[in-house]
């Protein structure tokens, strides 16, 4: 597994590096409307990045919809890639979700939520490596990208700032 430096990154920023290379993830499934999905659950992440507001069940609601959560859409797909870019989608939510429970002070979260921690990001990097090519380059470029942000002033514009280096369509 590549180098991640994730355990020496600040909260806000761990979020962004899940946040920021499952952007690259949401272009590689093989439905136009996977990837619309993908790309609205990733918005609602980045809104809670960068304002902060109560969103976490509304997160977890975005997994564990019995209609159309990602879980669901991920367990219909019968693409390995699709399932594993969805693999990466549930980690980036889920962590995201996680960390905006504790911000208000939840005390229970949710089954899957409690088994959030920050060793979820080696399942997720796992699954960055098998559906993108040069995974190795994106996590090096994402994490040169955090060191700028390492004294805790999360720019708004941050994730434009990824979208750009990473060279991610949006």
């Amino acid at each position: 597994m590549t180098d991640t430096n994730f355990d020496r990154l600040i909260e806000d920023c761990k979020v962004i590096f899940f946040l920021g290379l499952a952007e690259k993830v949401s272009s590689v499934f093989s439905q136009k409307e996977d990837q619309i999905f993908a790309q609205e659950a990733l918005d609602k992440c980045w809104e809670w990045i960068k304002d902060k507001n109560h969103i976490g069940d509304i997160l977890y609601d975005l997994l564990d919809n019995e209609e159309n959560g990602i879980t669901i859409i991920q367990e219909m797909s019968d693409n390995e890639i699709d399932v594993t870019a969805w693999n990466s989608m549930i980690d980036a939510v889920a962590y995201t979700s996680r960390k905006a429970f504790e911000r208000e002070g939840v005390k229970y979260y949710p089954e899957p939520i409690a088994l959030v921690d920050d060793t979820l990001v080696e399942h997720f990097i796992d699954c960055f490596e098998k559906c993108i090519e040069d995974s190795d380059s994106y996590i090096q470029r994402i994490n040169s990208l955090l060191d700028d942000y390492k004294n805790g002033d999360i720019a708004s514009d941050l994730r434009k700032k990824i979208l750009r280096e990473l060279q991610i369509q949006n």
